[in-house]
């Protein structure tokens, strides 16, 4: 009997094999057949420790949902749920933040880019005012590799910037995230074949006051990851991903928390990947 996270590695360490195995000649995904509405399961736990001792473990699990309006997507979260849970004590459910609970307006091209993003509430709306429009492209870019154009073969890298101002609103920031990718190849999940792009990525963000220009810098964060495409249909049906940040010496010495590390996952719902690999399957 298999649990789902020894699934999971087993699952990675197939990919890992097979994608070793493919001609230099294998030709990446070209581009995503978005359907008229899809939705990602996902899944998030991060956990603050001093030194080797957890402080803090976070979870959360939701849904993110599509559907086309004209040229554009109706986008929102749905079925959020955040916990934190503290060792000795009971967990702790978190409450919403201002992006669970707004429906946004965004354009995605075939290339997996999302662009004009917008809430589509009442800019007076106190949660319309504090809701940070770089939420939604900073989400979909774990989701889904962007993809450079010709399409690109097995072995082939390319980066991608995203860049975003949030500083207008309360809790917001300035910054970007530059991410590399590479074509694995593909491999085979239930019959259905898969393209394997391995991606890292660096954070860099500015925010808060004072320093340069009234912002000041914050540490970069890291993130590893992998997505994985269905070559039938074009659709990005699985991504996993995970980071971490060291605490500077000031956080450390006011909160005991020495560093923080993260990791995720999302299935594309009703794919190949949900049925072997989710929660809810038999183990």
């Amino acid at each position: 009997m298999m649990t789902p996270r020894v699934a999971v590695a087993a699952f990675l360490l197939t990919v890992l094999a097979a994608c070793s195995n493919e001609p230099p000649a294998a030709t990446g995904p070209a581009y995503y057949q978005w359907p008229d509405s899809f939705a990602f399961l996902i899944e998030f736990v991060s956990e603050s420790r001093s030194d080797t001792v957890l402080l803090v473990r976070y979870e959360e699990r939701k849904a993110l949902r599509f559907v086309a309006r004209g040229d554009r997507f109706l986008v929102w979260h749905d079925s959020v749920v955040r916990e934190s849970l503290m060792p000795g004590r009971a967990a702790l459910v978190e409450p919403f933040a201002p992006e669970d609970t707004l429906q946004y307006y965004a354009a995605m091209d075939r290339r997996g880019r999302i662009s004009g993003s917008e809430p589509g509430c009442d800019p007076a709306a106190p949660a319309c005012r504090e809701a940070l429009p770089s939420t939604l492209p900073l989400e979909v870019r774990r989701l889904v590799p962007a993809l450079p154009e010709p399409p690109p073969r097995r072995g082939q890298t390319w980066e991608d910037t995203v860049v975003f101002d949030d500083t207008p609103r309360p809790r917001g920031v300035r910054g970007s995230v530059v991410t590399s990718y590479r074509v694995m190849g593909d491999t085979v999940v239930a019959g259905d074949t898969l393209w394997v792009i391995a991606w890292r990525s660096v954070r860099r963000t500015f925010g808060g006051a004072g320093g340069l220009a009234g912002l000041t810098p914050n540490q970069p964060v890291e993130e590893v990851g992998m997505g994985f495409s269905e070559r039938r249909t074009g659709l990005p049906v699985y991504a996993t991903w995970a980071g971490g940040v060291v605490a500077p010496p000031g956080v450390r010495a006011a909160t005991g928390v020495s560093g923080t590390g993260f990791r995720g996952r999302a299935y594309l719902a009703g794919s190949v990947v949900e049925r072997v690999l989710s929660p809810a399957s038999p183990e």
